[in-house]
């Protein structure tokens, strides 16, 4: 094997041992910062960009991330209109078929980093991966260095891990759903016990989503797809989550959990 395919595979492997981590981390504000550290240190980048959320081009979230801090929410407005509205990829992967991680060089769009340097300086190249899905224009990550073009090998890198990070980016979805609705006020204007979340019935993070995607009617297999697992190992979650609610199929598992507040009725 080639050293520029052997250390794409070491990088793999990097992010796929994250991935599983991450996919056991019970709070969804800590899952995008720990990505954005292996992103910025695999693809030796200074600036890494998330798209989070689904955003208009007028509005919606971003978090920023540095070589020397934490992930931060990125509360320049201006720096955001310029990345919603393409700069430099936004409008590129939103008019142009398929989700290949691309560099702004190819794909024409390196003058639009004169802007994207307002908020980053000096920061000549970029790198585009976005995330698979039906999301508008787009959603992912842009990586920024000064020196040295991203290269194929950083590309090839970026393809391998999109399954991985649209896993980690589904799992955000669900847990920061499942978060809210568990913390949502009762009746009488407070937080239950049932609904607090130590109150969760034993469930890993993992879990909490899957029972939130039982809940919208998904099948097993449509749940493996949601989640970018296989039917099987989507029905063990099932398995298990029957297990600790101490019920035997959908209907008395999804009444069991609203019962307990862990679903809202």
């Amino acid at each position: 094997m080639p050293d520029n395919a052997r250390h794409t595979a070491r990088l793999y492997r990097r992010m796929h041992d994250l991935a599983v981590t991450v996919l056991h981390e019970r709070d969804p504000s800590a899952l995008h910062g720990l990505v954005l550290a292996e992103l910025l240190r695999a693809c030796d980048a200074e600036v890494v960009v998330f798209k989070e959320g689904d955003w208009r081009m007028d509005a919606g979230p971003m978090t920023i991330a540095t070589g020397g801090g934490a992930a931060t929410a990125l509360t320049d407005e201006r720096a955001c209109r310029q990345i919603r509205t393409g700069r430099p990829f936004s409008d590129y992967y939103a008019t142009t078929p398929g989700t290949v991680p691309l560099t702004a060089q190819e794909i024409g769009r390196a003058l639009d980093l004169r802007d994207v340097r307002r908020f980053a300086p000096g920061r000549r190249f970029a790198f585009g991966i976005p995330l698979p899905g039906t999301h508008s224009p787009v959603r992912g990550y842009v990586l920024l260095r000064p020196d040295g073009a991203f290269t194929a090998s950083d590309c090839a890198y970026g393809t391998r891990i999109q399954p991985l990070l649209h896993a980690v980016d589904r799992q955000w979805e669900l847990l920061s759903q499942w978060h809210a609705m568990r913390q949502a006020p009762s009746s009488s204007g407070e937080v239950t016990k049932e609904q607090a979340p130590s109150a969760d019935a034993g469930l890993t993070p993992r879990e909490a989503a899957v029972l939130l995607l039982l809940a919208d009617a998904l099948t097993a297999a449509a749940i493996g797809r949601r989640l970018g697992i296989t039917t099987r190992t989507a029905n063990k979650h099932i398995e298990r989550i029957y297990r600790k609610l101490g019920t035997r199929d959908r209907v008395s598992t999804l009444n069991r959990a609203r019962i307990g507040g862990l679903l809202p009725y």
